[in-house]
């Protein structure tokens, strides 16, 4: 598959948009003496598109104005990678695309990895990158990025920050140093403590090697189960999907964005096997 459906919307959207730009006239020559009445003004600001989805909850509509806000009352959210002809021509893995989906299967975001090809052949998945999610607006409404780490024990443990334009930092998530399962915290960074810790399967030897395909991690705080995170085959579309599914429907839509940056730490550290 050369590229998902989805994308190929999203920048269709885009081409529609700059067609419909008004285009530069050709300069008018007046034969007589003209009069000026009036100064020019300048044009006034571009003002930023909402995100173009609307979540009905009861009797209220929600139409979300920046873009980690179309996560708010959603009850899922699927992650699918999309996969280029070079991945399979090539030794070295290419930069990462996925597709983030609702429910029902609309786009949400479209996201493309930045790294070096350098660091992806040294370091395969384990490589540090920089995540950009599009909405549909065509702009940047979550950037995710991850520093190169050796380990969790005695070298710096595994993390991934989450952040918004134009460089604010919502949280970051943090590997804990355990063998037997794989444990993390999310972490707030206004106030610097976890909000939630993200638990994987238990009893499965070295965690950081031996986590099958399909996996099911949970997401608590204060003993209550808050959202879940699996890894699991999609048959209708031939490939692994990262699912996430919030029980609590009182997170907030920062919450959610911390969530999903987590998934897609998980993706990288326990499901991208290719160097």
């Amino acid at each position: 598959m050369l590229q998902n459906n989805a994308v190929r919307t999203l920048q269709y959207d885009s081409e529609i948009r700059v067609a419909q730009q008004p285009s530069p006239s050709e300069p008018r020559v007046y034969d007589s003496h003209i009069s000026i009445t009036s100064q020019p003004r300048p044009e006034a600001p571009r003002i930023p598109l909402p995100v173009p989805i609307a979540t009905v909850t009861g009797s209220r509509t929600f139409i979300p104005l920046s873009g980690y806000d179309c996560l708010a009352d959603l009850p899922s959210v699927h992650i699918e990678q999309t996969f280029e002809l070079n991945d399979a021509l090539t030794a070295v893995s290419s930069e990462n695309r996925y597709v983030v989906r609702s429910p029902l299967g609309d786009a949400i975001y479209a996201a493309s990895e930045s790294s070096t090809e350098k660091d992806r052949l040294l370091w395969g998945a384990g490589r540090p990158f920089q995540m950009h999610l599009l909405d549909k607006t065509h702009q940047e409404a979550l950037v995710f990025r991850k520093k190169l780490a050796l380990g969790s024990l005695c070298c710096q443990p595994k993390s991934l920050e989450i952040w918004i334009p134009p460089g604010n930092m919502l949280g970051r998530v943090v590997q804990s140093p355990t063998f037997m399962q794989p444990v993390f915290f999310i972490e707030d960074e206004s106030t610097g403590q976890p909000v939630f810790c993200l638990e994987g399967p238990a009893h499965v030897g070295f965690c950081c090697l031996c986590l099958p395909k399909e996996c099911y991690f949970r997401i608590h705080s204060g003993g209550n189960m808050r959202a879940s995170i699996d890894h699991k085959w999609l048959a209708s579309k031939s490939q692994y999907t990262t699912n996430i599914y919030f029980s609590d429907v009182k997170l907030t839509a920062k919450e959610r964005a911390l969530i999903l940056g987590s998934a897609f730490l998980l993706e990288y550290l326990y499901f991208q096997t290719r160097f």
